[in-house]
């Protein structure tokens, strides 16, 4: 018996590629998540971060004096502590969101390779900080960015899972501005 043919107007199932960008994308998923959540383990280990101290820890490591350096934060709201105290619906959000993006990442039929590790990032970021607010409700940060002394200039804390967000927030931003798109440049061999 022959192979039934797809309905005309149903979109192919995704190619043999599309799916090695999916395991691809789950692989960095996990391997964030545990990246993730080893560091923030090791770092309120030697920070010496603790729950009831929530706005510093015990210890600082400078890295690069006068532009990083590791110190304890607890962050009881979402990106720059915006919407502190407010841990169920953010859970609740991280929750959904996270099953949006999985989702996402599982079915897309795109075969952009970008897409699929940028996803992954977001993913595994927004998973990492869930299981600390889930935990916690809280997220640790320790990684500090400031300008000769913190007082002068510092950015906010953050971890490894808001830079897994940032970085792959930004692929996609690139992806969408920058990347090529299949309904703006004609088929190869085709005349416009």
């Amino acid at each position: 018996m022959p192979d039934a043919q797809p309905t005309p107007g149903t979109p192919p199932p995704p190619s043999a590629r599309a799916w090695r960008w999916k395991v691809v994308g789950l692989v960095i998923v996990a391997g964030g998540i545990v990246a993730d959540l080893w560091t923030k383990d090791f770092m309120q280990g030697l920070l010496g971060m603790s729950p009831e101290q929530p706005h510093g820890s015990e210890r600082q490591h400078e890295v690069i004096d006068g532009i990083l350096r590791f110190a304890g934060n607890w962050n009881a709201g979402v990106t720059f502590g915006m919407a502190a105290g407010l841990t169920q619906p953010i859970l609740l959000f991280t929750m959904v969101a996270s099953l949006g993006i999985g989702t996402w990442l599982l079915v897309t039929r795109n075969q952009s390779r970008v897409l699929h590790v940028a996803l992954a990032l977001i993913l595994a970021g927004a998973v990492g900080n869930l299981y600390d607010r889930w935990r916690w409700k809280m997220v640790r940060d320790f990684i500090v960015v400031y300008w000769k002394d913190p007082a002068i200039w510092q950015w906010p804390a953050f971890n490894v899972a808001d830079s897994m967000i940032v970085v792959g927030v930004s692929l996609i931003l690139w992806l969408e501005l920058f990347g090529r798109h299949g309904d703006a440049r004609p088929a190869p061999g085709r005349a416009s």
